[in-house]
C-alpha cells in the first residue's frame, strides 16, 4: 500500500514538473501578467490615484498603503520569476516603494521636503530597474 502511495506521489510530482517547466518559475510574461492581475485584484490602480489626490491634501497615509502594497506585490512576483533581471528590477522598485512609503511617514517633512526626498530615491540604478521593468512589461492596464 505504501509502495502505490509512494508511486502515486512520484508520478504526480513529475507530471508537475513537466507541466510547469523545470524551475517552477514564472517567465517574464507570465510574471508581467501576474503582477497585473495582482494589481487589478486588489485595485490598485484605483488606490494609487486616490493616494496621489489624498498627498497633494496633505494626508499621506493612502498613499503610504498604496505604495505598500503595490512593494508587496513586486517583491512576491519578484520571488516568482525565471528572469533574473526583471527579478532585480521588481527588487529595486519595490524597495523604493517601501522607502516613499517610509518618507511619507516622516512627520518631521512638510510637502517640499517629502518632494526633495524623494528625488534623492531617483539613483542611476533605480532609473535602469524602472528602464527594464517598463520594456519587460509594456502594458499593465492594472497600473498604467
Amino acid at each position: 500500500m505504501l509502495k502505490k502511495i509512494s508511486a502515486s506521489a512520484a508520478v504526480l510530482a513529475i507530471a508537475g514538473t513537466v507541466l510547469t517547466g523545470c524551475s517552477g518559475k514564472l517567465s517574464t510574461e507570465e510574471t508581467c501578467n501576474y503582477i497585473n492581475d495582482q494589481a487589478q485584484e486588489q485595485n490598485l490602480k484605483q488606490k494609487m490615484t486616490d493616494a496621489g489626490s489624498a498627498i497633494a491634501t496633505g494626508d499621506a497615509s493612502k498613499f503610504r498603503d498604496a505604495t505598500a502594497e503595490l512593494a508587496s506585490v513586486m517583491k512576491d512576483a519578484a520571488g516568482k520569476t525565471s528572469d533574473e533581471k526583471l527579478a532585480d528590477a521588481l527588487t529595486r522598485s519595490a524597495d523604493l516603494s517601501n522607502k516613499m512609503a517610509e518618507a511619507t511617514g516622516d512627520d518631521s517633512l512638510d510637502l517640499v521636503a517629502m518632494a526633495t526626498k524623494m528625488q534623492e530615491f531617483q539613483t542611476p540604478e533605480f532609473t535602469e530597474a524602472s528602464t527594464y521593468l517598463t520594456t519587460a512589461c509594456p502594458s499593465m492596464p492594472a497600473l498604467d
